[in-house]
């Protein structure tokens, strides 16, 4: 009997400790306080300057009312209890909002793309419990990465890149079991790094101090061998400009002073063919740069011309030679619309009616390079404002590729018509450009999975559909900037930063806005750094732009354009920063700024990878 009573009053416990749970899981309102006061903290704490947050109204007290808010996503539509917060690319700015650690049932936090500053908390994994994913990228947080961090046992993605994080990296997050992503790339990160266990996604590239991971040198030699190399690379670099530049003013001398003193007295044959002479010894130089080029640190990484040729030859056509022969009526020179120096690019239709841009490379050999990098990045990367490529063939000699048509061609042409042409792009229109250049170059910077660095942006590389819409094209000297990411071919080329492509960008929008390249504008103002004083510039803009009451538009982006232009990398804004200060200038005087299609949101497009590999922006 006494038996019997034991067995009862435990199965009575159990039974009790049964409905305490249930009641615990079921009850409506449990958490609702804490997360309320959670999300009012986190408004107050930091600055929004574009309202975002101005939607967050606290005066509604039913529930599941904060899970309508911006950016807040709950466990249940009818509770409210915080699952996921979603701030990015918000303009937000302050430190880290320490009021979030009231969000007691927290798994995911996004705080990407804005313009949070100062450490992030020492005590981060007592704000963040059970945080699953944390994404403070593309901020401007300072100081170490807390060892803290690796006590937040539940992450399994965690993003710290684009930011100004000093120190080492934890040797403690080697130890996080679910961790399955982690990304510091583009820190101040310094010392070894730690032995993380196979199969997980880890990049660290652009910290030139890490020492000791895959591609990095031994933690035991890099600092001597860090200086030594650093010295040797300088001194061979200053020799190399200095011999370069003596090459290239005495050329330049001897050409102009034949020409001054024989202009008058020459027959105009032979003055063409002193013109002839003198600009070939200077195309014929532009190897001698190409290959000083590669002593930079933004040296390509490959493993030789004949590997590249062959890799392309592996590549699978995904268009005959025989259709596109038809499409382009046996390539006809009626049918070209363009020649360049990879080749000539014609007008083409297949047989569904389908209009084509057919690029036919001249000499397969010289140009195998750029054939394979402009089918792995544009086959693969699907940008609104980036060309798409609809095929490929490789036909024995043949290396044909295939692009949508954009009706409205080069951007270079509507900027340096013939004189018989009267085109003239209105203010609205070269703004679109404008944004659309940048936010195509932000993207691929900051964004997609390879963060490709174009290297040769440039009026002729901007092509204009019918609506005046920017596609960014000719990808063949690009390259990555993140070591850490192979494609399929196993081929890695790798760039410390994008700072070219913003001095490039810079330069294309001081020709949007006067019709001049920069080098023609540094001849009219006899001053090699423009970016000083942008008032230089005024006096070049084109006339068609004055007196229509949008005048200081135009000079903002003449200043946005003088700080892309900044004679030194480290003084240039990245591409993001440019693109945000364009978008936050134009986004209320211009209905075709959608902020809708903003990086925040390609950036949750780009998170997912289509089955044949493909990372698509909508």
């Amino acid at each position: 009997m006494e038996r019997v009573t034991k067995i009862s009053i435990q199965r009575m416990g159990i039974i009790l400790l049964l409905c305490f749970l249930l009641s615990t899981v079921f009850t409506p309102g449990h958490g609702t306080e804490t997360d309320i006061f959670c999300l009012k903290s986190v408004k107050e704490s930091l600055e929004d300057p574009y309202n975002y947050l101005q939607s967050w109204d606290f005066s509604n007290n039913t529930e599941g009312f904060i899970c309508k808010l911006s950016g807040v996503e709950c466990w249940h539509p009818d509770e409210n209890r915080v699952l996921n917060l979603k701030l990015s690319n918000m303009g937000l700015k302050g430190e880290f909002p320490r009021g979030i650690r009231n969000c007691s049932s927290l798994t995911g936090l996004d705080l990407s793309i804005n313009r949070l500053s100062g450490p992030i908390p020492s005590d981060i994994s007592t704000i963040l419990t059970y945080a699953t994913t944390l994404d403070l990228s593309s901020n401007m947080f300072g100081g170490e990465i807390p060892p803290s961090l690796a006590n937040c046992t539940y992450l399994n993605t965690l993003k710290l890149d684009h930011n100004k994080l000093s120190g080492g990296i934890p040797p403690e997050f080697a130890s996080l079991g679910r961790l399955k992503t982690l990304s510091l790339t583009n820190n101040e990160l310094s010392g070894p790094v730690p032995n993380f266990p196979s199969g997980r996604s880890v990049s660290y590239g652009n910290n030139r101090g890490l020492c000791g991971g895959p591609s990095l040198l031994p933690c035991s030699s890099h600092k001597h061998l860090h200086l030594h190399l650093h010295l040797t690379f300088k001194v061979a670099l200053l020799l190399a400009f200095v011999l370069f530049f003596i090459v290239c003013v005495v050329v330049r001398t001897m050409c102009f002073r034949a020409s001054s003193r024989t202009r008058k007295h020459m027959k105009p044959a032979k003055l063409d063919t002193l013109k002839y002479v003198c600009s070939l010894v200077r195309w014929k130089m532009r190897p001698l740069v190409y290959h000083i080029r590669q002593l930079l640190p933004l040296h390509l990484q490959h493993n030789g011309t004949q590997q590249i040729a062959l890799l392309v030859e592996r590549l699978t056509s995904t268009m005959n030679l025989e259709e596109l022969n038809d499409a382009t009526e046996s390539f006809s020179i009626d049918n070209a619309i363009g020649v360049g120096k990879m080749g000539i690019m014609y007008e083409g239709v297949l047989a569904n009616g389908w209009h084509l841009a057919v690029k036919r490379l001249s000499d397969s050999q010289l140009f195998e390079r750029q054939v394979l990098l402009e089918i792995r990045i544009l086959g693969k990367l699907q940008h609104r404002n980036i060309v798409p490529l609809l095929g490929f063939c490789v036909d024995n000699k043949e290396r044909i590729l295939v692009y949508q048509y954009t009706s409205n061609g080069r951007l270079s042409k509507w900027l340096h018509p013939l004189e018989s042409e009267a085109v003239i792009l209105t203010w609205s229109q070269r703004i679109k450009i404008a944004l659309g250049m940048a936010r195509a170059l932000s993207w691929l910077h900051h964004t997609c999975n390879w963060h490709v660095v174009h290297l040769n942006v440039s009026s002729e590389c901007v092509l204009l559909d019918e609506s005046f819409e920017p596609k960014l094209s000719n990808f063949g000297e690009a390259k990555f900037m993140n070591p850490n990411k192979h494609d399929d071919l196993g081929m890695t080329f790798y760039v410390e930063d994008g700072k070219k492509d913003v001095f490039d960008l810079g330069s294309v929008l001081l020709e949007l806005v006067t019709g001049k390249t920069l080098k023609e504008l540094v001849c009219l103002s006899n001053n090699a750094d423009l970016s000083g004083d942008p008032s230089t510039i005024y006096d070049a803009i084109d006339k068609s732009l004055i007196g229509k009451g949008f005048e200081n538009e135009v000079f903002t982006l003449v200043k946005v354009a003088c700080e892309c232009i900044q004679p030194f990398p480290d003084d240039r804004p990245t591409m993001l920063q440019v693109y945000n200060s364009m978008t936050n200038v134009w986004e209320e005087n211009h209905e075709f700024i959608d902020h809708s299609n903003m990086l925040a949101r390609e950036l949750e497009i780009v998170s997912a990878t289509t089955n044949s590999g493909e990372i698509v922006e909508l």
